[in-house]
């Protein structure tokens, strides 16, 4: 259910608010950032050990691939995850900043009309 403050009335018409959303902070993307690239690279090195499985260096393989791509990955993710936070395609607000924009050409063309 809507929370009263997210509308006002002007002219008795209920115009939605436009709000603010909270972004992620870079150290939360951060985090974000190591926590998947853990699990990642996990899978990197199971899969790894998978193909080099005959090999009796496999597991050396496995963790140099493992390690560079986490790396590599890694600063690739962070700056994805920055790149995206700036893009507000999808947001809740976005929407509700479009019905507000329509409202209010509403009221400004009955204001005239009176």
């Amino acid at each position: 259910m809507a929370d009263k403050n997210e509308f006002e009335k002007i002219d008795g018409i209920k115009v939605p608010k436009v709000k603010k959303l909270e972004r992620d902070s870079p150290s939360r993307t951060l985090a974000k950032t190591i926590s998947w690239r853990i699990i990642a690279s996990l899978t990197t090195f199971v899969l790894a050990m998978i193909f080099f499985n005959n090999d009796p260096q496999a597991a050396q393989k496995a963790t140099g691939i493992a390690v560079s791509e986490s790396i590599i990955k890694m600063f690739l993710y962070f700056f994805h995850e920055r790149a995206w936070a700036n893009v507000n395609w999808g947001r809740y607000w976005v929407k509700n900043k479009m019905v507000r924009r329509i409202k209010l050409y509403y009221i400004r063309k009955r204001r005239k009309r009176l």
